[in-house]
């Protein structure tokens, strides 16, 4: 059966389809009711602040250091779920707390897990606990960002640079879209606003100007190379990659695909490709015919090594031929390999 996390997950991934059109189809909190709840991570319905926040515990936690965070995921009518995580040194305590979503449950929910992972595919970064006592499969997503451009209708950046009266312009090659958005959804683009500086006398600086176009809306971004404002430095590392990229164009890498096996028969896998530990343990019973309905990527993959593979292993497959395009879609793949998290 699939859980409720994932119906939800599915409901946030259609906000997200629709790229900076969130604002008129999801309400949005009140100002400042993250610094009211002493926010250290926030999840606005994909759009994340504070990640660095939630690298650098994870990191904690793996180094065995005491600890807590506060992670606050908002529903689409903009109510906060507040997750608050303590770990003493050897368990990590989860509160989750859906007493200010007016349609949840309105209580507070506890339970213990032993490890923090996490894990990083091409098209999303999650944060997961595992061996949780009281939690189906015994695993539990934290935080989820996604970023798989291939999703979106439209998604163009056009970057204008250069010192006052040298300013030229180029436009994103299709060879590192994912990349670049990746970047943005990582730097949370939609709602951040990069900060420029005054250069000091006699100093020049690189201006950078911006424009995100995805799907039907537009996001606009303007600052400079001066200073060391933490809200600009993600977006000028970006402009460089731009910039570095426009230059040395990626090779596409269309033929690699990583995956989570779903079923194992005599000469060919079926996978759920990109899927996180949390996605898979959520859809691992479901059958086979009702996959579909999910806005993910399955696929058959044929192949003599099929009896290496379990259910459940993560794997990475080169595929030597597509034989049928789309989700339930079919690719031939010689070379595949087990990933160890």
């Amino acid at each position: 059966m699939v859980t409720q996390k994932w119906v939800w997950i599915l409901a946030v991934i259609l906000i997200i389809l629709t790229g900076c059109g969130v604002s008129d189809q999801a309400a949005q909190p009140t100002d400042g009711a993250d610094s009211e709840l002493n926010a250290d991570v926030v999840d606005m319905h994909g759009g994340i602040t504070g990640l660095d926040n939630m690298e650098n515990y994870f990191q904690q936690v793996e180094k065995g250091e005491k600890g807590d965070l506060r992670v606050i995921h908002y529903t689409i009518e903009g109510d906060p779920i507040v997750t608050d995580l303590s770990y003493d040194g050897n368990h990590i305590e989860v509160k989750n707390d859906f007493t200010r979503d007016q349609y949840g449950n309105g209580g507070v929910d506890t339970f213990q897990c032993r490890k923090m992972n996490r894990e990083e595919n091409p098209t999303n970064l999650s944060y997961y606990l595992t061996d949780c006592d009281g939690v189906q499969g015994k695993v539990w997503d934290i935080l989820t960002a996604s970023y798989d451009v291939q999703r979106q209708d439209v998604f163009e950046v056009d970057l204008r640079y250069g010192k006052e009266g040298e300013k030229q312009t180029i436009k994103l090659k299709d060879e590192d879209k994912q990349e670049v958005y990746k970047q943005l959804v990582l730097a949370n683009y939609l709602n951040a606003k990069p900060t420029s500086d005054e250069c000091p006398k006699g100093k020049q600086a690189d201006n950078y100007f911006m424009q995100v176009k995805i799907n039907g809306g537009n996001q606009t971004l303007n600052w400079n190379a001066c200073g060391s404002h933490e809200s600009s430095k993600p977006f000028t590392v970006i402009a460089e990659y731009i910039i570095h990229a426009s230059k040395h164009p990626s090779k596409n890498n269309e033929n690699v695909i990583y995956g989570y096996v779903m079923e194992v028969e005599e000469n060919q896998l079926l996978i759920g490709e990109d899927l996180t530990a949390t996605d898979y343990e959520s859809l691992k019973n479901v059958k086979r015919e009702e996959l579909a309905n999910f806005v993910m990527t399955f696929l058959y993959v044929e192949t003599e090594n099929a009896p290496d593979f379990s259910e459940g292993d993560k794997i990475v497959v080169e595929v030597d031929e597509v034989l049928e395009e789309g989700s339930l879609g079919r690719v031939s793949a010689s070379d595949i390999k087990k990933i160890n998290e």
